[in-house]
C-alpha cells in the first residue's frame, strides 16, 4: 500500500497539469462523406460526425491548443487546418511512393508520425514522420519506410490557421521498421527524446529537439533483431521510465527501462511466448506506470512491471467475445485518453472502440469492455500522443528547466553506449570545451583515453584489448569532473 501512494503522488508531481493537447481525436475509415471524430475537452469523451476532405487510413496523427481546440491534423501525406483546409505551404511535405500512390486514401503506417510543440516556442510545433517506399530485398519486393523526416509549423502564420515554415528535413536516410514513431520528454520537462528502429537488426534511433536544434541521429542496439516487419506498435509509460514495442510476424514483446537523462535503453525483457495462431498488434502503459497491456486480435493481456519477473506476470484479461458491429470487433491498437482510460481500435473499422475503464487496477478488476465506445462511423485508426503533461524528472542530474536566454541547454549531456562493451566504445556528447575521457581499472590505474573536442558530437574508443572486467571512467574540463560512472567489459 505504502509503494502504491508513493508511485501515484510521484506520478502526479510528473503530471504538472492536463495541457488538453491530446483531446481531440480525428478518426476515419478512408471513405467520402463524414468522418468520425472524439473530443474529451469537458472530460470524457463525445463522439460526433463531421464533413472532412482528409480521409485517415491508418497513420493518424493530431494536436489541439491548451484548451482543447483542434489545431491541425494529418494522415502522414496531407495536413489539414482546423478549417479541413490544406495547411498552407504543407503541399506535398512527405514525397514518396506512398504519397504519389495513395495520397487520396493516407499513409498506411501506425505510428507513422507525431506532432510535438517546440520547445520554448509557445506556437511553434515540430512534425516527425516517416516515407513508406517500394524496394527490393534479396530479389523481393518489400514496403518500407526509407526516410525520417521534420517539418515545422507555424500557428502564428495564416491568420492563425498555421503555415509550414520549414519542410521536409531528413534527419535519416535508412531502411525502417513500419512506423513505431514515438516520443517522451527529456528528464529536464522541456526537450524530447523521439524513437525509430531499423529494419533487419536490433538498432534503435534517437533524436533530441531542442528550443533551437534536433541533436542526433543516435543509435543503439539492444533487444532482439527485427527480421519480419509489420504493423505493431510501440509505447513510452507515461513517466517514460519505460518503453515498449510489440511487432505482428514476430509476435514478440520487448520491454525496456528508458533513462530520460541520456536517452538510453536498458534491462532488455523479451516474451515470444504467443501462439503462432494470432498475432500481436497494440500495446499500452496504464496512467500508474505500472500495468502493461498487449493484444493481439483476439486476446488482452496484461503484465505487472513492478514484481521482479515481469515475464512471468502476463495474465491473460479477456477473449475476444466474437461480436460484430457491422464488422468484427477484433483489437487492434492502444491509445490512452485524457482521461486515463485505454481505447484500442478495431482491425476491421467497427463502429465500436474497446475501453480499459480502470488500467492501474490488477487482473479483471481494470474493467475491459468490449465495444465500450460506440462511434458514429467506421474508423479504422488511433492518434498517436505522446505524454504532453510530462513535467522535469525530480532529483535528476539533468532536472534543470532552462531559461529561453541560456544558450547553452545541452551543456555536460553525455551519452556512454553499448555497456557492456566487447569491441567499441561510443561516446556522444555536447560541450562547450574541450574535455577528456579516461578510463581507469579497479586499481586506478588508467587503462584509455580519448579527447572529446566541442566541434564534435562523438567519439568512439577501442575496448577490444581490455581483459574482462568492471572499469570506471571519467569525463572532465578545465573546470573539473563532468562524469563519473563504470563500464564492464565483456568478451
Amino acid at each position: 500500500m505504502k509503494k502504491l501512494l508513493f508511485f501515484t503522488l510521484l506520478f502526479s508531481c510528473l503530471q504538472l497539469y492536463s495541457q488538453h493537447q491530446s483531446d481531440v481525436w480525428q478518426l476515419g475509415a478512408s471513405l467520402p462523406g463524414t468522418e468520425p471524430s472524439i473530443t474529451f475537452v469537458n472530460g470524457f469523451p463525445e463522439t460526433y460526425l463531421e464533413a472532412r476532405s482528409l480521409k485517415m487510413f491508418v497513420t493518424n496523427a493530431s494536436i489541439a491548443d491548451t484548451n482543447g481546440q483542434l489545431l491541425f491534423y494529418s494522415n502522414g501525406q496531407w495536413i489539414a487546418n482546423r478549417s479541413h483546409d490544406t495547411l498552407k505551404s504543407s503541399e506535398n511535405f512527405n514525397p514518396g511512393y506512398a504519397t504519389d500512390v495513395y495520397y487520396d486514401y493516407g499513409l498506411g503506417i501506425p505510428e507513422g508520425m507525431v506532432i510535438l510543440p517546440k520547445p520554448e516556442h509557445s506556437n511553434v510545433y515540430s512534425l516527425f514522420y516517416v516515407t513508406f517506399e517500394l524496394i527490393t530485398i534479396d530479389g523481393v519486393f518489400d514496403y518500407q519506410p526509407l526516410h525520417l523526416s521534420y517539418s515545422e509549423i507555424d500557428m502564428e502564420q495564416d491568420s492563425g490557421l498555421g503555415s509550414m515554415v520549414l519542410k521536409n528535413q531528413f534527419l535519416i536516410e535508412d531502411t525502417l521498421i513500419e512506423g513505431f514513431l514515438v516520443a517522451t520528454k527529456h528528464a529536464n520537462g522541456r526537450d524530447w527524446w523521439v524513437f525509430s528502429h531499423e529494419y533487419q537488426n536490433s538498432n534503435f534511433y534517437s533524436w533530441l529537439l531542442t528550443q533551437d536544434s534536433i541533436y542526433g541521429h543516435y543509435s543503439q542496439t539492444i533487444g532482439v533483431d527485427i527480421n519480419y516487419d509489420a504493423i505493431g506498435q510501440a509505447k513510452f509509460s507515461p513517466d517514460g521510465s519505460k518503453y515498449a514495442i510489440v511487432n505482428m510476424y514476430q509476435n514478440t514483446v520487448q520491454l525496456f527501462d528508458f533513462d530520460r537523462c541520456t536517452g538510453l535503453l536498458s534491462n532488455a525483457l523479451v516474451d515470444s511466448n504467443f501462439t503462432d495462431l494470432d498475432w500481436l498488434r497494440g500495446c499500452s502503459f496504464s496512467p500508474n506506470n505500472r500495468f502493461l497491456y498487449v493484444n493481439n486480435a483476439s486476446e488482452l493481456f496484461q503484465y505487472d512491471t513492478w514484481v521482479a519477473d515481469i515475464i512471468s506476470s502476463r495474465i491473460k484479461i479477456a477473449d475476444w467475445d466474437s461480436s460484430y458491429n457491422p464488422l468484427a470487433t477484433w483489437f487492434e491498437f492502444n491509445q490512452m485518453g485524457p482521461d486515463n482510460k485505454i481505447y484500442i481500435n478495431t482491425v476491421n473499422g467497427a463502429k465500436v472502440m474497446h475501453v480499459i475503464n480502470q488500467p492501474d487496477s490488477l487482473g479483471t478488476a481494470c474493467d475491459f469492455v468490449q465495444g465500450g465506445l460506440e462511434l458514429p462511423d467506421d474508423s479504422y485508426n488511433i492518434p498517436n500522443f505522446p505524454n504532453y503533461d510530462l513535467g522535469a524528472l525530480p532529483g535528476s542530474p539533468c532536472d534543470t528547466v532552462y531559461t529561453t536566454n541560456d544558450t547553452h541547454i545541452l551543456d555536460h549531456v553525455f551519452r556512454i553506449y553499448p555497456n557492456p562493451a566487447s569491441e567499441w566504445l561510443n561516446i556522444v556528447y555536447n560541450i562547450k570545451d574541450d574535455a577528456l575521457f579516461e578510463l581507469f581499472d579497479l586499481y586506478g590505474r588508467r587503462v584509455a583515453a580519448v579527447s572529446l573536442y566541442q566541434y564534435f558530437k562523438n567519439r568512439t574508443l577501442n575496448v577490444h584489448g581490455l581483459s574482462e572486467g568492471v572499469y570506471a571512467y571519467t569525463i572532465k574540463n578545465m573546470d573539473g569532473i563532468l562524469k563519473t560512472g563504470k563500464l564492464v567489459v565483456v568478451k
